[in-house]
């Protein structure tokens, strides 16, 4: 890979100069799980997955369902014909964020494991 991205690594070694608390972006954490069944039905799994964890209902997607509450996003994407659902949440806080994407998780019905 050497070469293939000639400032990537001046750029990494200048990020920590740039980087302050008041210009951080939003913390970001995600989960997946095993699905067997339809898009259609994931996708309703994942609209009850986000009225279960205190989000209200913002977009849809072919793949997506999103929720917010707050400064709090939270997504449910389903690829059905990959057998996997994905779980994310976002936010100001790290650990608000994860606990938001482990609760999309518990809430959805239908995953394997």
């Amino acid at each position: 890979m050497r070469g293939k991205w000639p400032g990537f690594g001046l750029a990494l070694c200048a990020l920590p100069a740039l980087a302050s608390p008041g210009l951080a972006g939003p913390a970001v954490a995600s989960r997946y799980n095993e699905i067997k069944m339809s898009q259609e039905e994931c996708l309703k799994n994942a609209e009850e997955a986000l009225r279960k964890t205190g989000l209200d209902a913002q977009d849809r997607t072919e793949q997506s369902r999103y929720g917010a509450r707050g400064d709090y996003t939270g997504v449910v994407r389903c690829i059905a014909s990959n057998g996997l659902v994905l779980f994310i949440g976002s936010g100001p806080s790290r650990q608000s964020t994860n606990n938001l994407s482990g609760a999309l998780f518990k809430n959805f019905e239908g995953g394997l494991h």
